[in-house]
Parts: C-alpha cells; sequence; structure tokens
C-alpha cells in the first residue's frame, strides 16, 4: 500500500513602487506504507521535498527581484527616481496586459484608493483634472496606468499636497 506526501512552499516577496510578487510550489509523492515504520527515513524524504520547493520558489523569485538581469526586458531600469519620472510612458506602456516590460502590472485598488485620498487634499484637483494629467504625463486614464505610473503619479501628487511641486494640468 502507499501513501502520499504532500509539502508546499509559499512566499511572497515585496517590490518597489508598492509592488509585490509571490511564489508557490507544492510537492506531492507517493511512497510505500513502510516509510512510516522508519521515522528518520520518512523525515528526511519530507526534508528533501520541502528543499526541492524552496529552491523552485526562490529560483522563480530572483526573476522579480531588482537588479535581477537572469530575464531579459525591453526596458532598461532607470538609474533614479527623476530619471524615471522622465521616462516617456507613451513607449513603454503595454496597457492592461500582464506580460510584457516593466510597465506590464495594472494599478491596484490600493493604489487607485490612496489617488483618490491625495485628491481630495488638492484644492482644484477634481476627477476631470486629475485624468487630463495622467493623460498628458502617461497617456491613459488612471484605471489604465501601471503600477509604477501610479506610484509616479503618487509621488507627484504628494508633493503637490506638500506644495513642493505643482502638476501641470
Amino acid at each position: 500500500m502507499t501513501i502520499k506526501i504532500n509539502v508546499g512552499v509559499n512566499k511572497k516577496i515585496g517590490l518597489p513602487d508598492y509592488g509585490s510578487a509571490g511564489g508557490h510550489c507544492n510537492i506531492e509523492i507517493e511512497a510505500d506504507n513502510s516509510i512510516l515504520d522508519d521515522t528518520d527515513q520518512f523525515l528526511q524524504r519530507v526534508q528533501d521535498a520541502y528543499e526541492v520547493a524552496r529552491q523552485s520558489v526562490e529560483e522563480e523569485l530572483s526573476h522579480h527581484r531588482p537588479g535581477n538581469t537572469g530575464r531579459s526586458s525591453t526596458n532598461t531600469k532607470p538609474e533614479s527616481k527623476q530619471e524615471y519620472q522622465r521616462q516617456d510612458y507613451r513607449s513603454n506602456s503595454t496597457g492592461n496586459n500582464r506580460s510584457g516590460n516593466d510597465n506590464r502590472y495594472v494599478v491596484s485598488e490600493k493604489q487607485l484608493t490612496f489617488i483618490w485620498q491625495l485628491c481630495k487634499g488638492i484644492k482644484g484637483l477634481d476627477k476631470r483634472a486629475l485624468e487630463k494629467y495622467c493623460d498628458s504625463k502617461f497617456g491613459k486614464a488612471s484605471s489604465q496606468l501601471s503600477t509604477k505610473e501610479a506610484s509616479v503619479l503618487i509621488d507627484d501628487l504628494k508633493a503637490a499636497k506638500e506644495g513642493k511641486g505643482g502638476l501641470a494640468i
């Protein structure tokens, strides 16, 4: 008779600009029921399976860590925040899909909520004015921004709210 041993590893890492990436690996092993008679052998099989799962998750997440050159990208990462803000977003954006370059992830609900909260604190900045600003800077509506573009917008709004910069609307 056989038994099934099931192990799994989940890990989530934080990424710049309010992002995150997660990895998951689940391994199922069939073993002879007699393995339960030898506790050391059983524990070794489980530990080996966990190690393989951990390595698999780490390998996948390594592709998402900043500075990794393991996967090619059509974009080059800016050296500084100011350089990022000077990028031409219209030429770099891939729209709403989740495949492609650095702008592939769509703005999160948390980002949109925070954007609207910031707008409420800036005199004269209503939905129409914000959408006009997004169109002129990013070439799209606020709901179509990537997570990175939304992060830049949040920084712009924070600066405007603190009086450290104006939004060219």
